[in-house]
């Protein structure tokens, strides 16, 4: 497959961006920003360069990505960057000796039979596996304190360390989400609060990052709305407040009704300063939210340039985009029985073809019951008679008392008769 290519967008700052965030995101993130966008490449490459060789013992990804720095540098006509071999050297010297003297400790505490010597000495290897991006070697020591956990602290810790390894490694299974709850179904979780924001924040990343998932917009909005805005601190090395916003608003906007809206989103004081960081985010749910389609639509496909730039959004965006025009065009029809297409078409800001090529797409799929007038450019929608439907209902009711009454008198004559099993 084809890898989307991307323009800057109008406005965007790298440096204000990738200072949301902190550890292994910041840099995922800043070479998903190389890779995908030539016009802030150097920049993002050299940014991502600087971080793993601050944060980081590993080395093939600080040459790759100096290889990779290089290679746009070469195409631009500027000099390059020399690979800094002494810090390769001393780096790999120091990862040798580390990994030796943290394999003798651990032999110690298990001669010791000191359990919580052993967790620790688990930990340590799994941060030296981890930091040298051994991510399979990281994962067997961390998934190792589980039989050494005696506090509450203790499963949280090991639950982050393994959820850690699965979102940076890209790995989404269903594993993941099992960590997720287990660390949720914890007993007298400490610091309740920002603990349960940062597993909210896994879970939407989890969810997004699955290729199959019933209603998984629905959750992710679900999950997001329940981070709060004061733990913005304990999570922004998984997201950003501001991707709390974007991740949440868009979701709820697909799977939201008006009044859930209303009440989840845009009354929400507490997801509410999570969209003011989001200007252009909050003006569109709020245009959405009063009809105003062409301008909403209008807002979003500004907005598309800056999402295709987010690793985890980007390949969800043309079907979000897809999911908010037809709930859109729904929503216009809910109360019309006759619909004027030119008008509407005017109302969404496209033309009348396009708009009946969408109309005709959604009829298609069950969403609108409808005929379409393509001669007159007239939609006639299918109301069933609220009469008949209160009529259908009583019948089936009706049916429902049927059946259960003869099973009851069925019963009664059982036990009259003693033909029961006891």
């Amino acid at each position: 497959m084809e890898e989307t290519r991307v323009d800057v967008p109008e406005g965007f700052d790298f440096e204000t961006y990738i200072n949301n965030y902190e550890g292994y995101s910041r840099i995922s993130r800043s070479l998903y920003i190389a890779k995908h966008c030539q016009g802030l490449a150097i920049e993002a490459y050299k940014t991502a360069i600087q971080d793993i060789q601050q944060n980081t013992r590993n080395t093939a990804k600080y040459t790759h990505a100096v290889e990779c720095l290089n290679e746009v540098l070469r195409s631009t006509g500027q000099p390059t960057m020399p690979i800094d071999q002494d810090w390769v050297n001393q780096v790999q010297r120091e990862n040798k000796s580390l990994a030796d003297s943290l394999e003798n400790e651990l032999k110690v505490a298990k001669a010791n039979l000191a359990k919580e010597d052993i967790r620790m000495c688990h930990i340590k290897l799994g941060d030296y596996f981890y930091n040298k991006g051994d991510l399979p070697s990281a994962m067997k020591n961390y998934v190792r304190t589980r039989d050494y956990c005696m506090t509450s602290q203790n499963v949280l810790d090991m639950c982050f360390h393994t959820i850690k390894v699965y979102l940076d490694d890209c790995n989404y299974s269903h594993v993941v989400q099992t960590y997720i709850s287990r660390a949720e179904s914890t007993p007298n979780i400490p610091d309740k609060i920002n603990t349960m924001s940062k597993l909210k924040c896994c879970q939407a990343l989890s969810l997004l990052g699955r290729s199959e998932y019933p209603n998984r917009y629905r959750s992710v909005a679900s999950a997001l709305l329940e981070v709060s805005f004061d733990s913005v601190s304990s999570f922004n090395d998984i997201m950003s407040a501001n991707d709390v916003a974007i991740y949440g608003g868009l979701c709820a906007l697909i799977f939201f009704d008006r009044r859930q809206l209303q009440t989840q989103v845009l009354n929400n004081t507490n997801f509410k300063n999570f969209l003011v960081l989001e200007p252009t985010l909050l003006e569109l749910i709020e245009c959405f939210y009063k009809s105003k389609y062409a301008t909403c639509f209008e807002l979003l496909e500004k907005y598309r340039h800056t999402l295709k730039l987010d690793m985890y959004l980007e390949p969800h965006l043309d079907n979000l985009l897809r999911l908010v025009r037809e709930k859109a065009m729904v929503q216009y029809c809910i109360p019309y029985s006759i619909i004027d297409m030119n008008r509407m078409a005017q109302a969404f800001n496209i033309s009348v073809e396009v708009l009946e090529d969408d109309l005709i797409t959604l009829i298609r799929k069950n969403k609108i019951s409808a005929r379409i007038d393509s001669h007159k450019k007239i939609l006639c929608t299918k109301k069933q008679e609220k009469r008949s439907e209160a009529i259908e209902r009583s019948l089936l009711a009706g049916d429902d008392f049927e059946k259960s009454s003869r099973a009851l008198l069925l019963r009664l004559n059982l036990m009259k008769s003693q033909l029961i099993v006891k």
